[in-house]
């Protein structure tokens, strides 16, 4: 078709579909210059413009872009330039690992998720290139004409760009993938780089769910090592972009397997045979696993605090356990059973890597690059973090924010960006001396901050300790499940075998999916009552020995897993016994890890480092040697071991604590056997 005739079909198709939409354009340019139209007004209103729209879009969108341009005549544009925008574009809609060069010079539609953006970069919309030598002019518009080599006048060179007179265009880059959900297996991610023009810079950030349609175009590749003339990169070059921040949630399940969940959410033992479900290849971790289910589910998201703030609705556990205990084991599984789940190890991941970093490379020609990490990009889904305590200081800095606000700030030269990070959480580390020490508390054997810690609804340490029977069932499970698999692979019958877990990996996946996007719990009175009274009785017993169990931001904790227990039910309403649940696993990981040595439960174990406890003995201590000091005029390290006798503080334990005092600058050491107090200024 013409482009005269195509240019008059479209004055008859704007004037029929989007008449208002032009007449809001006529009163806000340049504001709104950009008009979205969508794909299946064109296809209804004449099927082959859409066709040869997939097939040939730049003759159609340019003359889209004049009829357009036309129905704006009289609106002053001085340097601006109205643009069709295609959006919802499903004819010709590929992954974005399968874009190719069948593509090369076609419309196509993406569903990608944005990994980095770089900064504005000015690009040529309309150039005058002056020849050198005769000063002959040459207008050339870029999307439309070659820039000339030679002067066509007096076919010399060189032809220099004219500033003055030109007229520019912004031009921002970014890189795309598919989202992590349409992935496969352990199918790799590969990134596409995509052109956004003018109006369309700086509406994305790296984290965001895109519908991206465009045309695929290919230039010389920029490869200084190679100098093969035959090798291009592809780009795709943008049409139009709808937001689409789709979450864990959004699963495809049919009206047969939504009836199928619905009638399994009625069986009383269902979350007990979802936890079952949850790496079925690891023997034991029932309250582990019961977490991790609770975690998949999350609480009611969307609650705003009366000063506008967000509760969150994620649960972050953490697991630290002696070696050989299957924490990457049930990390990886969980990486796998949910829809948006990411594997990284602390050891190997960059900076960056884990949260969002900005730094300078050649994707921004040499300017600054936004690139999103892992935390941003599961947004949604779960993060599983193995090797925890060895994350460096740039991505642990960062994780505070991530665990607590879920959102990302960076601030680098001048660029203050923030990212979304809603994301679960579930980590793994290793004690700092290999193996836990019965006799030293938990938290004095992790490697991490205690900042950082107390971010973490539940902790759990995993200890290998010695008992025969139960070493004897886990060394029997390991052997079925070898014997299953070798017999698989040898197609031989009659071994043992490995008890299928409740639920597949499948079905628990879309079950958990439909609970997020439809189930949205409250909290009965019933419920709340329970947990106040859980919270008041459990401070005012502490109260009496001097200990702190629980905090507030327990609370919130508490109220997130009982959420979570009702999800599990497909039940919009938190009863009892969801807060039960969610009590007993709070009892669970304080009997387990805030315990001090006389047995009392005590946060600050988690939240300070230095459970209330220690605190006491390191105050008697330095109580002992200040009385010692004043009348004895010094403290002998045997009479300060004498008096902490008597306080109920044994040798070994004392000179612990001294050693500690040592080191902390409190007291010092002026001769061999004898002890001073650090006076400071003012004391």
């Amino acid at each position: 078709m013409p482009e005269d005739s195509l240019k008059e079909r479209f004055d008859e198709f704007f004037s029929q579909y989007y008449k208002r939409q032009i007449e809001d354009m006529i009163i806000a340019f340049p504001e709104i210059r950009s008009l979205k139209v969508e794909m299946r007004d064109i296809e209804e209103f004449d099927p082959d413009i859409a066709t040869e729209l997939i097939e040939r879009p730049d003759m159609i969108l340019q003359a889209a872009n004049d009829s357009l341009k036309s129905k704006l005549e009289g609106v002053p544009m001085d340097i601006y330039e109205p643009h069709v925008r295609i959006i919802n574009q499903r004819l010709n809609f590929p992954l974005v690992q399968d874009v190719g060069s069948a593509y090369i010079g076609k419309l196509i539609t993406i569903d990608s998720l944005i990994v980095k953006r770089t900064e504005i970069i000015p690009r040529i919309r309309i150039g005058i290139y002056e020849c050198a030598h005769c000063n002959e002019r040459v207008i050339v518009r870029i999307d439309r004409d070659q820039i000339p080599d030679i002067c066509p006048q007096c076919k010399r060179r060189p032809m220099k760009m004219i500033e003055d007179g030109s007229r520019f265009t912004n031009l921002q880059k970014i890189s795309v993938q598919d989202p992590l959900e349409k992935l496969h297996g352990s199918t790799p991610t590969w990134q596409l780089e995509v052109w956004l023009h003018d109006d369309l810079v700086n509406t994305i950030i790296p984290g965001d769910r895109v519908e991206i349609t465009g045309v695929l175009r290919i230039r010389p590749k920029q490869n200084k090592r190679s100098k093969d003339e035959t090798l291009y990169a592809m780009f795709l070059d943008t049409v139009g972009t709808v937001q689409n921040q789709k979450e864990f949630a959004e699963i495809d399940i049919s009206e047969e397997e939504e009836r199928n969940i619905v009638e399994l959410s009625k069986d009383p033992n269902i979350f007990e045979k979802i936890g079952r479900s949850i790496a079925p290849s690891v023997y034991g971790y029932g309250e582990i696993k019961q977490a991790v289910a609770l975690q998949l589910f999350g609480g009611t998201p969307g609650k705003l605090l009366v000063d506008g703030g967000l509760i969150r609705s994620d649960m972050h556990i953490l697991l630290i356990g002696d070696p050989g205990s299957a924490k990457t084991r049930i990390l990886q599984s969980v990486s796998k059973l949910v829809p948006k789940g990411i594997y990284v190890s602390g050891k190997s991941v960059t900076g960056g890597g884990l949260t969002a970093v900005a730094e300078r490379d050649e994707f921004s020609e040499g300017g600054w690059t936004l690139k999103a990490g892992a935390m941003v990009l599961g947004s949604g889904g779960v993060v599983a973090i193995d090797e925890f305590d060895k994350i460096g200081e740039e991505d642990r800095a960062s994780l505070h924010e991530a665990l607590e606000s879920q959102t990302i700030s960076v601030a680098k030269a001048g660029i203050v960006a923030s990212f979304n990070a809603k994301t679960a959480v579930i980590a793994a580390a290793n004690p700092k001396f290999g193996r836990f020490d019965k006799n030293s508390y938990p938290s004095e054997q992790f490697d991490i901050p205690p900042t950082l810690l107390s971010r973490f609804d539940l902790i759990f340490p995993i200890i290998d300790f010695m008992d025969s029977e139960q070493d004897k069932n886990i060394a029997q499970h390991i052997l079925i499940q070898h014997e299953a698999a070798g017999a698989m692979i040898a197609q031989v019958q009659g071994v043992a075998q490995v008890e299928s877990p409740p639920l597949d990996g499948r079905l628990l996946r879309k079950y958990i999916a439909y609970a997020r996007k439809n189930i949205h719990p409250r909290l009965t009175e019933e419920a709340s009552n329970l947990i106040i009274d859980y919270y008041v009785n459990l401070r005012k017993d502490a109260a009496k020995l001097g200990s702190i169990p629980i905090t507030p931001r327990q609370i919130e904790g508490i109220i997130r897993m009982s959420e979570a227990s009702a999800k599990a039910r497909l039940d919009g309403t938190v009863i009892r016994q969801d807060a039960e649940l969610a009590i007993s696993l709070n009892e669970y990981m304080l009997k387990t890890v805030a315990t001090d040595r006389e047995g009392r439960r005590d946060i600050d174990t988690i939240l300070t480092g230095i459970p209330r406890e220690k605190i006491n003995r390191i105050n008697a201590i330095l109580g002992i040697i200040k009385t010692l000091e004043q009348e004895e005029k010094t403290a002998r390290l045997k009479r300060v071991l004498e008096e902490a006798d008597k306080a109920g503080i044994d040798a070994q334990s004392a000179m612990r604590l001294i050693e500690e005092l040592e080191k902390s600058g409190d007291i010092f050491m002026p001769k061999q056997g004898e002890l001073r107090v650090v006076r400071h200024e003012g004391e």
